[in-house]
Order: C-alpha cells, then structure tokens, then sequence
C-alpha cells in the first residue's frame, strides 16, 4: 500500500483541481452499496472523486453525475448477479475494473465478459490485479506523468 500523503502530493503536482468528497458522502456510497469501502480508497477520495487519470475515466463518486459508481454498480449487479462486495470503479475497452471491498487483491481489471467469473475467479484470461486501490490509483498516476512527459 502506497503513503496516501505521497499520493496526494503526485495528485496536486499532477492536477491543478483537488476535488475530494465528504466522509459523509462516502457513508452514503457504502450505505447504498451496502459495503465498507477500503480505508484507502477513502483517504484517496478526500482529494480525488473520479474523472479522467492516467488515460482512465473512473466512474465520478458524485451521486449526480450521469455515469456514477453508485448507479455503475446497481446497474451491473442487476444485469449480470455482480457480488454486492464489488463496487465498479470503471469500464474501458470491452474491460471492467471492480473493486473487491472485501479481500485482497482489492483491484480487478478484467475482460467484461468474464464478469461473471468474479466469484470464483476462474478466469480464461487473467486479469491485472493490484493489492489496494491505493497501488491502482498510484499505477494511474504514473501514467499520467508518462503521458505528460511524452508530449
């Protein structure tokens, strides 16, 4: 698990907008969801709640935008029986990232068809994995300022 301080200081250098979320927020997202979201990704979301980072759109951590990881992840557990421990955090390219608020590893990014594996994991495809939302979210981060130095 990364310094979230460390994290943050990356996050300011990088973003000029630190738009965190409210603990009281974050207790409604887990009371809709019905999950005990990571410490992390709470500490995280006190300066980071969604958006574009690292060429990767997570869902917004606001209830009142369109694409949000409340509905997100209501949406997929009603479509395919998604465990309630999963909270969706993103789908990209036929692919979709979950996190699992229960074991580790905490970050899953695997193919959408395979969604249904999650409970099991037995996948065809292996999917990437991070041990903490704090490694994906520092694993974003670092794409980020490759693809800024890239340009």
């Amino acid at each position: 698990m990364n310094d979230i301080n460390e994290l943050r200081h990356k996050y300011i250098s990088l973003y000029d907008d630190v738009d965190g979320i409210s603990k009281d927020y974050l207790d409604k997202i887990e009371q809709n969801l019905q999950v005990k979201l990571p410490n992390d990704f709470r500490e995280i979301s006190s300066f980071y709640s969604g958006g574009d980072i690292g060429g990767k759109n997570i869902h917004s951590y606001v209830f009142s935008d369109p694409t949000n990881l409340i509905g997100e992840t209501l949406r997929i557990r009603e479509a395919v029986g998604l465990p309630n421990r999963f909270v969706v955090i993103a789908e990209h390219d036929m692919s979709i990232i979950v996190m699992d608020t229960e074991n580790k590893p905490s970050i899953i990014w695997l193919d959408s068809v395979e969604i249904t594996k999650l409970e099991k994991q037995d996948f065809i495809s292996m999917p990437d994995v991070w041990e903490a939302f704090s490694d994906f979210f520092n694993c974003l981060l670092d794409e980020e300022e490759e693809e800024r130095n890239n340009i």
